[in-house]
């Protein structure tokens, strides 16, 4: 086969591409770890669409060297961000001198504005580029917000005129081999290591975008770091104006510092977008349009008040340090019941363990992590309570959180094993939340 294009991992990024066209005329192998069905309507609307001759294969062992294909035969090769290049079909790829990118690695290899940012960090990001978008589009730009966060850049981004912010994962960061305009960074904690292989590859891999960029913000967090601070222009911080920027953002309904942290860089950034366009703005005006910014979903989101008790979504807590971001906002409000658990990707639990005995607060765990979790806060000398599942830890934290208190979902940990990602984990629990207002029957 010569002449091909190879698509490594059928996922929405990757069918986005080829139904954009993006192929070109090369044949096309399409090579997947799932059963690939070819008259499967997800597999038949995407192949209808490609220009070249497609083959898809399924049951692919990605840990395998790829049988029947070889490296000089092959145009591109473009991986779904979930494939980590690092296993060793891709590995063996790059080894030969065939490089690697996601679809949205692809897109912004070819972009050439000035006016487009990119933001990734361990936890924040997506906050940080809903942020920036809403203050630039409050200036009167056109902008697109895509990437990590929701639509793909090569069907959402209409033409050259439009503003881009884009949310990058470290998944499609490994490969990134992009001029990028202005970059952010939120957070650089633990994360992924399973995926990368290592912290250290985490980190290098994060930190991609800094070195990849000619403009390059942190918040005050990230800028801590060692590893970090030499990479960057300027810490994002206003703090001249930063009582401003806090009450802006707690108009918006968001609680928690690192919140306003994640404000301020989403402030510095829309700046750099406008200086690197020519234009300005009061630095106000920029603080100000925070005011009416929504917050995202499953990002410490008002429930429900039941029986005098809140109920607070935190579902897209995938790490320690988010819960811990998410515990510090609500200790001072009253009793807390926090709700831990999920996949266990083993990270570091010991400071968490620690911020929640020492916030008194009632830790009910679940999920693979639960054993772990119990460990780490029983060490502590906290009193951890077990539940089977979702449910049966709402139903706990209902009978044991008094009135005035709050019930707090972020759980430290990613969803899977028990629902298909943060949403769904955020809107059973909406559901389980509103069960208990609507009373039996």
């Amino acid at each position: 086969m010569t002449s091909t294009c190879l698509i490594v991992g059928l996922g929405r990024e990757t069918r986005d591409w080829l139904e954009a066209g993006h192929s070109g005329s090369s044949d096309v192998l399409i090579v997947d770890e799932r059963a690939a069905d070819p008259a499967d309507p997800a597999v038949a609307g995407t192949v209808d669409r490609v220009a070249g001759r497609v083959t898809v294969r399924g049951g692919v062992d990605l840990d395998a060297p790829l049988d029947g294909v070889d490296a000089g035969d092959l145009v591109t090769v473009v991986r779904s961000p979930g494939v980590s290049p690092y296993r060793r079909a891709l590995a063996d790829l790059v080894a030969a001198g065939v490089p690697t990118c996601t679809p949205t690695g692809w897109w912004l290899a070819r972009d050439r504005r000035p006016a487009l940012v990119a933001i990734t960090g361990t936890k924040g990001k997506s906050t940080t580029a809903a942020m920036t978008a809403h203050v630039l589009r409050a200036v009167g730009d056109d902008v697109v917000l895509c990437g990590n966060i929701g639509r793909t850049p090569f069907t959402g981004v209409a033409d050259d005129r439009q503003t881009v912010v884009i949310e990058l994962s470290s998944y499609q960061l490994a490969d990134l081999d992009a001029a990028i305009p202005i970059a952010g960074l939120t957070t650089l904690l633990r994360d992924h290591v399973p995926w990368h292989g290592s912290v250290e590859r985490y980190h290098r891999d994060k930190l991609r975008l800094l070195d990849l960029a000619e403009r390059r913000l942190a918040t005050r967090e990230a800028a801590a770091h060692p590893l970090v601070a030499p990479r960057i222009d300027a810490v994002a911080s206003v703090a001249a104006q930063r009582d401003r920027l806090a009450a802006a953002v707690h108009a918006a309904g968001l609680l928690g510092e690192h919140l306003v942290d994640d404000a301020a860089l989403a402030v510095g950034l829309a700046d750099a977008v406008l200086a690197a366009t020519g234009r300005s703005a009061e630095p106000g005006d920029l603080l100000d349009a925070l005011g009416d910014f929504a917050p995202l979903p499953h990002r410490l989101t008002p429930v429900a008040e039941v029986a005098g008790v809140r109920y607070v979504d935190d579902s897209i807590s995938t790490v320690p340090e988010a819960a811990l971001a998410a515990l510090a906002a609500y200790r001072d409000t009253g009793p807390v019941t926090l709700l831990l658990g999920g996949d266990d990707r083993g990270q570091e639990l010991d400071d968490l363990a620690a911020a929640v005995v020492a916030a008194d607060a009632l830790p009910i765990v679940s999920g693979a992590l639960a054993d772990r979790l119990t460990d780490a806060l029983l060490r502590a000398g906290g009193s951890p309570v077990a539940a089977t599942d979702l449910p049966d830890a709402v139903r706990t934290a209902a009978e044991r959180t008094p009135a005035g208190g709050t019930v707090l979902l972020s759980p430290a940990a990613p969803s899977f094993g028990t629902h298909r990602d943060f949403v769904h984990r955020g809107e059973h629990f909406v559901a389980l939340v509103e069960a208990l207002r609507n009373g039996p029957g």
